[in-house]
């Protein structure tokens, strides 16, 4: 009877260890979310233009008011974006804010938002009077001329206002080409070649390959394929999103 006294006093020892393991587990996971949710204080410098409420980690420039009216011309694109609503849109300028504030534990993107809790926007490093995000590498921005700042945060605060429309869990329950796509549809506000790039994709060029190249611009494509030349609305997009190989195979036989 002494060993298998032993043996359930390791399982119940091993039990606690674990329960302890998960319980401290999901202390860490409640007070990252809880930080995450309430930035503010660690963002030093703050300014308030329209509906836009601005914040970061450096001052901020008066140019600012200048990308963010470019900002509303690209999201007169949208027929989600409500002007009325407030938009936070928090400057990273240190790496660590963007890879920690951005929920993907990844400091090279361009910005990221928040959709499922506070809708808030993070936008890396950037040279605001010269309407332009820092590279995260060594070098350019790809496809800079359509991506200046305004686009990143355009693209951002759209990706909230899909989640209002949609829902929290949006990320979930849609697929990539959708959501990055009509992110880069509105984001690029009129700077977008339909036939240009429906001829780049059906040649198979890299830039129009979202895996080789690592822009939207296939994804906008497709979205721009179902509003524009489809005539769908964007309510129809979502409510019957077409099969990626589908749209694929539509746009090469042009």
């Amino acid at each position: 009877m002494i060993p298998e006294t032993r043996t359930r006093g390791a399982a119940r020892r091993a039990f606690v260890l674990l329960a302890r393991c998960v319980a401290g587990l999901l202390l860490l996971l409640a007070a990252y979310v809880l930080a995450t949710a309430f930035p503010k204080p660690m963002f030093d410098y703050r300014g308030s233009y329209q509906n836009y409420r601005v914040w970061s980690d450096r001052p901020i420039p008066e140019e600012i008011n200048a990308v963010l009216d470019d900002v509303t011309r690209r999201l007169r694109r949208s027929s989600l974006h409500d002007r009325e609503t407030p938009v936070e849109i928090f400057f990273c300028n240190d790496a660590w804010r963007l890879w920690f504030y951005g929920r993907a534990f990844n400091a090279r993107m361009g910005g990221a938002a928040d959709v499922w809790l506070t809708r808030q926007v993070f936008i890396r490093a950037a040279d605001i009077p010269s309407n332009r995000i820092h590279s995260p590498g060594a070098g350019p921005i790809a496809d800079a001329a359509q991506r200046p700042l305004s686009y990143f945060i355009a693209h951002e605060i759209t990706h909230g206002d899909v989640s209002r429309r949609f829902g929290r869990t949006v990320m979930l329950r849609y697929p990539e080409w959708l959501l990055e796509g009509y992110a880069d549809y509105v984001g690029k506000g009129d700077d977008f070649d339909f036939e240009e790039n429906r001829a780049l994709f059906a040649a198979g060029e890299r830039a129009l390959d979202r895996k080789k190249s690592g822009l939207y611009r296939e994804y906008h494509l497709k979205v721009a394929y179902l509003l524009d030349r489809k005539g769908w609305t964007l309510d129809q997009v979502f409510a019957n999103p077409p099969a990626e190989k589908e749209l694929d195979t539509r746009l090469r036989a042009q």
